[in-house]
């Protein structure tokens, strides 16, 4: 056989390989992904539901808020899901006495990282633009707009140009504009329900007074109507001046802070917090490379034995990581280890360990391990 007829044959198995592993590593990550998105997002979103339906925010600052957290979540899930993806198609492989095959055919275990590096490039670039600018940009413009919302009107709550509900709905107030100067509101419709009676009153204007017995909507030049149209106890009358007590409201913030300050403030401040949020912002495209590194030799396991043993034991490995990468961010940010060790330390140190598993792998050293606990994973 010739041997351009070998080389070939050859390139073109290792082609094939390339796209399988990307393509099995890319569906299995998106999978985990969208999974755990929709478990952590389904309670986020009925929480802001709940506080658009209470009053407490508007519904542009929900979409905000919501949006704000889907990019957080997709940065800070995408390294993990990677990591989780490489082992589960790794372990299927070994599990099936593919990777025997592989490794018959010349492909050994380095041979497996270039398809992986492919792919890390492309989800770290993805990561670091969500760390380093998506997520702080979304970010002040949550805790900017939540700002407005607070100053605007200064009436706790209430709002210009939609329905605001108090009380799980017993108090309804829409306001058609506001005044420029945030204290008035104009064309006024309220509703009210209390103590086993309902009312609705139209008002002009109206402003908010706070006295020691609570706040008041006070609405001047208006026509209020008390109790249901056609009972005994319904009555209608105007009014140049009247006030409501309003239930009590809470608006939600999110104060800008370090986290939401743009990549260029962060090179030029001369500050520790400044310097220990760029590292951790770096920390996760760098992680997406760690974890990749440590995946492969961690996923080896011998044919025909389950994955979930080497599930439990990357769990566990993760777990570690990431409170490490915590401690690390806390030690910096205290000022308890030096600047130049900083937070890059974590994934250095994960993606050492990966290159350890590598040579206690060749020498056989992890494949008589394997066998001894065969019998428990």
């Amino acid at each position: 056989m010739p041997a351009s007829f070998l080389l070939h044959w050859r390139i073109t198995l290792f082609s094939i390989l390339d796209r399988l592993l990307i393509r099995e590593v890319l569906k299995t990550l998106l999978v985990i992904l969208v999974v755990l998105l929709l478990l952590i997002l389904a309670n986020a979103l009925v929480r802001l539901l709940g506080e658009v339906a209470a009053g407490e925010i508007s519904l542009e600052l929900m979409g905000i808020y919501f949006g704000t957290r889907v990019i957080k979540l997709v940065g800070f899930l995408v390294p993990p899901a990677f990591f989780f993806s490489i082992l589960w198609v790794l372990g299927q492989m070994y599990r099936n006495s593919e990777m025997v095959a592989l490794n018959a055919a010349g492909c050994g275990t380095l041979r497996l990282y270039r398809p992986f590096l492919l792919v890390a490039l492309l989800l770290a670039v993805v990561v670091g633009a969500i760390s380093l600018h998506l997520y702080p940009v979304a970010k002040a413009r949550a805790a900017e707009l939540a700002q407005k919302e607070q100053a605007s009107i200064r009436i706790g709550g209430l709002r210009a140009g939609g329905f605001t509900e108090f009380d799980k709905g017993r108090f309804m107030v829409y306001a058609g504009e506001a005044d420029s100067d945030g204290e008035h509101l104009r064309e006024l419709f309220v509703r009210y329900e209390r103590k086993g009676s309902s009312g609705v009153v139209l008002a002009e204007s109206a402003t908010i007074q706070t006295l020691p017995e609570g706040r008041f909507l006070v609405l001047e030049n208006g026509h209020r109507y008390d109790g249901e149209p056609g009972t005994e106890g319904f009555s209608m009358g105007g009014f140049s001046r009247y006030g409501i007590r309003m239930p009590e409201a809470r608006v939600s913030l999110q104060r800008a802070s370090v986290d939401a300050l743009p990549l260029p403030l962060l090179l030029a401040g001369d500050n520790l917090r400044f310097r220990t949020e760029l590292q951790w912002r770096l920390a996760a495209p760098l992680s997406v490379f760690a974890l990749m590194l440590v995946s492969v030799p961690l996923s080896r396991s011998l044919p025909r034995q389950g994955v979930y043993g080497r599930l439990v034991v990357a769990v566990t490995f993760y777990a570690v990581y990431m409170n490490l990468l915590r401690l690390a961010q806390a030690w910096m940010k205290d000022d308890l280890t030096p600047e130049w060790l900083g937070i890059w330390w974590v994934p250095a140190s994960a993606a050492l360990l990966g290159g350890l598993l590598l040579y206690l792998d060749s020498i056989g050293v992890n494949t008589r391990w394997r066998r001894l606990v065969t019998r428990w994973l």
